[in-house]
């Protein structure tokens, strides 16, 4: 399979589990002038924008985070909006992360080149610990296996 297929499989994955929790989700797709994010969620009068970067190793390439993402992701917090994050999912075990794109930014411009599982542990959050904490912040539950607003 290719890096992009791959890649687009992630995405797809990705906004199925958003969905799955009560998040409504869009997934931009292939926008031959560069898209800003993979995924756009919003649920409980919150957005969430998403980059998805499917890592083979284990490490994540800063290069790999866009300027255009960058600058999309920025200009949607001053917007009034949250902070953009990147899922980075490594492999064997399989676990994603969310990082905020400041953080990358940041690294990225300190001479740091790539990140590992563990970095992405110091600076970001592991997916379902955020999910967790937004269902318990957007006091949403799962009862007899559905899951709504208490």
């Amino acid at each position: 399979m290719s890096n992009k297929a791959v890649g687009n499989k992630f995405e797809a994955g990705f906004a199925n589990l958003l969905s799955g929790q009560g998040f409504w989700v869009h997934r931009f797709q292939d926008n031959q002038n560069g898209q800003p994010c993979d995924v756009i969620a919003a649920r409980s009068g919150h957005t969430y924008l998403f980059d998805c970067k499917d890592c083979q190793g284990e490490q994540f390439l800063l290069r790999r985070m866009e300027e255009n993402q960058y600058n999309a992701m920025k200009l949607f917090e001053l917007s009034g909006n949250s902070r953009g994050m990147f899922a980075i999912r490594f492999r064997a075990p399989e676990e994603t992360y969310l990082v905020e794109y400041w953080q990358l930014a940041v690294l990225r411009d300190r001479g740091i080149k790539r990140i590992g599982r563990l970095d992405c542990r110091m600076y970001g959050r592991e997916l379902w610990s955020w999910i967790r904490n937004k269902n318990q912040t957007d006091r949403w539950c799962e009862t007899d296996g559905n899951l709504h607003r208490k």
